[in-house]
Formats: C-alpha cells, sequence, structure tokens
C-alpha cells in the first residue's frame, strides 16, 4: 500500500490515494504512460530516489523467455500449488516451461488470505533459476543475450534503449552485482483485500544501505 494520483475516465487528475501500488499502471493507456505512473508511484514509495528507466512485459513474454532459455529447474519455495498440481510441493525440484510458466508465477488462490505473498516468493524462484540458466548458456554462447532482447521486443515497453538493456543483461550473465530484496512489512486482511502495509522505519534503513554511500 503506498500513495499515487488516481485519474477519473476523462483523465482529470483526482490527487493521491493510498492504494495498492500495482494500481498504479492501471490508471495509464498500458504503455509508456502506464510505466510512468508506475515509476512515479515506485519513486514515492522509495522516498523520492529517481528511477533511472522501466521494463514491461506482457504475459505472452513468459513463453518467449522459457523458449529462450529452454527447461529451467525450480525449488519450489512454498505449498501454495500443491493444491492444484500435487507434485509442486515445498522444496521439490520442478521443471519449468512454455507449458506451466505462467500457472507456476501467476497462479494464485484467492480464497486464502496473502496468497499473493507465496507467488511472489515463486516467482523470485523462478527468477533466481533464471539468472542461473543465464550464466550457463552465457558461458558457451554469448549471444543469448541479444537473443532473448529480440524475442521479448514485440512484448515489451521500456525507457531503455537497446544498449543499455542488452549491457544490464550481458553484466547480470558475467556474474555481475545481482541483488533483490522484498520491501519490508506485513500483510493485513481487510473486509475487501489483503493489504500489505510497509514497515516505513525498517524500508527507510534499507533504503540507505541499498542505494548510499557513508561518506566521511
Amino acid at each position: 500500500m503506498t500513495t499515487f494520483n488516481v485519474y477519473d475516465r476523462d483523465g482529470t487528475d483526482l490527487g493521491p490515494v493510498e492504494q495498492h501500488i500495482c494500481l498504479a499502471y492501471s490508471y495509464g493507456d498500458g504503455k509508456h504512460e502506464s510505466c510512468r505512473m508506475t515509476k512515479e508511484a515506485v519513486s514515492r514509495l522509495f522516498y523520492r530516489i529517481p528511477i533511472q528507466g522501466y521494463c514491461a512485459v506482457t504475459l505472452e513474454a513468459l513463453t518467449e523467455i522459457s523458449r529462450a532459455l529452454g527447461p529451467v529447474t525450480v525449488t519450489v519455495p512454498n505449498d501454495s500449488l500443491a493444491a492444484r498440481v500435487p507434485e509442486m510441493y515445498k522444496g521439490a525440484q520442478v521443471t519449468i516451461t512454455e507449458e506451466n510458466i505462467e500457472m507456476f508465477v501467476r497462479y494464485r488462490d484467492t480464497a486464502e488470505e496473502h496468497t499473493a505473498l507465496y507467488r511472489q516468493e515463486r516467482q523470485n524462484a523462478y527468477l533466481e533459476a533464471c539468472y542461473e540458466k543465464m550464466l550457463q548458456e552465457y558461458a558457451s554462447d554469448a549471444g543469448i543475450v541479444t537473443d532473448l532482447y529480440e524475442a521479448l521486443t514485440p512484448y515489451m515497453v521500456t525507457s531503455m534503449g537497446n544498449d543499455q538493456f542488452v549491457k544490464i543483461m550481458e553484466s547480470a550473465a558475467e556474474g555481475g552485482s545481482l541483488t533483490r530484496w522484498t520491501v519490508p512489512g506485513e500483510g493485513v486482511s481487510t473486509e475487501v483485500f489483503d493489504e500489505y502495509h510497509v514497515d516505513e522505519d525498517a524500508l527507510y534503513e534499507q533504503i540507505l544501505m541499498s542505494f548510499f554511500e557513508e561518506v566521511n
């Protein structure tokens, strides 16, 4: 939950409200304007740190990523899929392909509370497995980075140029620094929706550690 501006159907700015951050995207055009609004919402949440770039992909991109990298082995982080797919229980080693990738990274049981958090754990597990697979593929074929970018282009909206985007992916593939953390907070159940409330003090400390260096 964070604060961002909302708009009516005519595009009139109705001012800031506290809402789920994912909805910031929905007030735009589904392309660059939506990304700009999301970037602004993230920047505001992160104490106005400037966001240098953005990249959004459609669901079709999931299949293209899977085709480019091939099957990826993932350690299932929780039991959130076990009722639907018995073999996908916590700790199981499963193979993610273009046939099951959308289900693995997207599905959640909306009848249960806070399943979006469990889904996020699965998404992170898949990203980590993709990163390891990218390292393996890049060692024998550096062209995998360009191939992946070209495969994603029809399904991608980004403010980054081709060279910048490929440079970022090559840096990751070559073992460059990769840091991922979750905004600190806790899940809260309301009468209508699940909400994730940010721990402002912990987030402030995380921002300082991640983006600033102490100067003597």
